[in-house]
């Protein structure tokens, strides 16, 4: 319906000051595509691999938030690595199409451990798609009226430790572009600048069984801080199975409880269906009051390697 549309849209836009921005989308595999959140991880499977991800969140509830990702990196000499990645995010009628080439150089710095610093540049073009919402008068608001897309520059950076049982990230997406053009009579949604923390590692359990707990820290400091808690079986280093519980912390913002929309438990699956071919799916069921109005999130990944990976 394009009153729900139009509704999440305004909402979004002009609800008040604290509302001007929209978060940096997160996956519920991200343990899986370390590149999207942290360029420092581009190259760190040691191959030339491509990767497709879509997330639909809140099915049936029409305007509800969708992101589609897809991803390149590989391999230079000397522990360079390079990838480009685009992401298309939709929240109502209001999208955001992001163009980022990637760059990390990683080194060892002991017999198992190694350390990397990324850097990525690009374009993000932020906009409104007026067309789901010509059904309304352009005049209920004259925000949404005078509203278009533009483009900014986009600078991400991040920092990478990996060892043979253990890892932990720490980056910055968005560093560049984080408030609306309040100077012009357009208003755009753009993403504040986003830190985010990751630990894990892998605890053997038999020679063909691992279990892989981890943990993601999302803030851009004026929203609740995102919190996931992870935990998978990896069974022949060919099947995971497992799930995730996400919340949000209340650390940097006043915003009130009942209004939050973090909450939720997710089952994730992941498999090579092939030496080359990896699939995976994730399932989210929310906590929150608006799981009445929606039939969960769902997220779907494909990723090849061109080339044999060293590493997973």
């Amino acid at each position: 319906m394009k009153k729900i549309i139009l509704i999440i849209s305004i909402l979004i836009i002009v609800s008040t000051n604290k509302a001007e921005s929209q978060q940096i989308p997160l996956f519920s595999q991200y343990m899986f595509n370390g590149t999207y959140i942290n360029p420092a991880y581009t190259g760190s499977r040691e191959a030339l691999f491509a990767n497709l991800l879509y997330r639909k969140q809140w099915v049936g509830f029409e305007g509800a938030p969708q992101t589609a990702m897809f991803n390149i990196e590989s391999n230079l000499a000397r522990g360079s690595n390079i990838g480009f990645i685009y992401v298309n995010d939709q929240i109502g009628a209001n999208y955001t199409n992001s163009f980022m080439a990637q760059y990390a150089f990683r080194f060892k710095v002991s017999n198992t451990g190694q350390l990397s610093f990324g850097l990525s540049g690009g374009f993000v073009n932020y906009g409104v798609n007026k067309s789901k919402l010509t059904s309304y008068n352009d005049n209920i608001d004259p925000k949404l009226l005078n509203t278009d897309n533009i483009w900014k520059p986009g600078i991400d950076a991040g920092v990478y430790f990996d060892m043979k049982n253990f890892f932990a990230g720490f980056s910055a997406l968005g560093i560049v572009s984080s408030k609306a053009d309040k100077e012009q009579t357009m208003h755009i949604i753009r993403a504040k600048a986003n830190y985010f923390l990751t630990l894990g590692g892998s605890i053997p359990l038999s020679d063909k069984v691992n279990l892989l707990p981890s943990a993601l820290l999302k803030s851009d400091f004026q929203n609740p801080v995102n919190v996931d808690i992870n935990a998978m079986l990896q069974v022949n280093d060919k099947f995971w199975i497992g799930g995730s519980y996400r919340t949000g912390v209340l650390w940097f913002t006043d915003v009130d409880k009942e209004t939050r929309q973090y909450d939720a438990i997710s089952l994730i699956l992941e498999s090579f269906v092939t030496d080359r071919i990896r699939l995976g799916v994730a399932y989210d069921f929310d906590l929150t009051k608006i799981s009445n109005d929606n039939n969960g999130s769902i997220e779907l990944s494909i990723g090849y390697y061109f080339t044999k990976p060293k590493r997973k």
